[in-house]
């Protein structure tokens, strides 16, 4: 679809009606639409209707694709893009969702440019291929935000990364002059937070964060959406990257709705 239909399309969309049954949808199971203001949750609708319009969504492993389906991962993903739309993952075709963790063929990250998420998979993303989700765990990611874990930012930091040809982390930044100052930082605490898991310590990152690059950029994304008050709190610097890159303050976010730890 060329440019100029593609936006056409987008307007057309988006002067019907959000649906009601989506607007529950998201009532009942997206808990990060009540840290949002209202320009947010409107643009977050908005977002949302265009990933499940332009996306080609498939069930796998019996899973049947339903709205909610749909609707969930949709939000989710678009939390992503509230403050710097990126051409709304213009790389990702398809959603593969799975009813839950699955088996993948691939044993590790393979030069084609696939990342896993761990030994059983939750999800993955392939360069210019689809997102694989477990929708067990994209439905909870979805239910309990605040754990620094969410599948569906997680894979979906993947595609940002991939954005740029190669999943390196380092994403498309937003200014040339950017990018000396985000490896500076990124490279200092990625080798900090190995160093901190090697002599025993924890971090705020969790440890699957300093496997590689790929994974530091896809899991400090999750922490910075998902415990952002944390984030800032233990690694100010590095949060700050992330704030200038998505154009969010989450951790204002979630303490405007006291939200300050990470438990309910």
């Amino acid at each position: 679809m060329s440019i100029f239909f593609k936006k056409h399309h987008r307007q057309a969309l988006l002067q019907t009606p959000f649906p009601e049954e989506w607007e529950s949808i998201i009532q009942a199971d997206v808990a990060y639409d009540k840290l949002l203001d209202d320009s947010e949750r409107s643009h977050l609708r908005d977002l949302a209707r265009i990933i499940i319009d332009e996306k080609h969504w498939e069930g796998c492993g019996g899973l049947e694709i339903d709205d909610r389906v749909k609707v969930v991962v949709a939000s989710q993903a678009a939390v992503l893009l509230l403050g710097w739309e990126m051409d709304i993952f213009r790389n990702v075709r398809t959603f593969l969702i799975y009813p839950g963790a699955y088996h993948q063929t691939q044993e590790n990250v393979g030069r084609d440019g696939m990342v896993n998420s761990g030994t059983v998979n939750l999800g993955e993303a392939w360069y210019n291929g689809p997102v694989v989700f477990s929708w067990k765990d994209a439905l909870d990611s979805a239910h309990q935000p605040g754990r620094a874990n969410n599948v569906v930012f997680h894979e979906m930091a993947h595609t940002i990364d991939m954005l740029t040809g190669q999943t390196n982390g380092t994403p498309p930044l937003r200014e040339r002059d950017h990018y000396q100052q985000w490896n500076d930082v990124m490279t200092r605490h990625f080798q900090d937070i190995r160093r901190a898991y090697e002599t025993g310590h924890r971090d705020v990152i969790r440890d699957y964060g300093v496997v590689n690059v790929a994974e530091f950029f896809a899991v400090c994304t999750e922490t910075f959406f998902d415990a952002p008050v944390q984030f800032k709190k233990h690694r100010p610097e590095l949060y700050a990257e992330f704030e200038r890159f998505y154009g969010q303050d989450p951790a204002a976010r979630f303490e405007a709705a006291g939200r300050t730890s990470g438990h309910h």
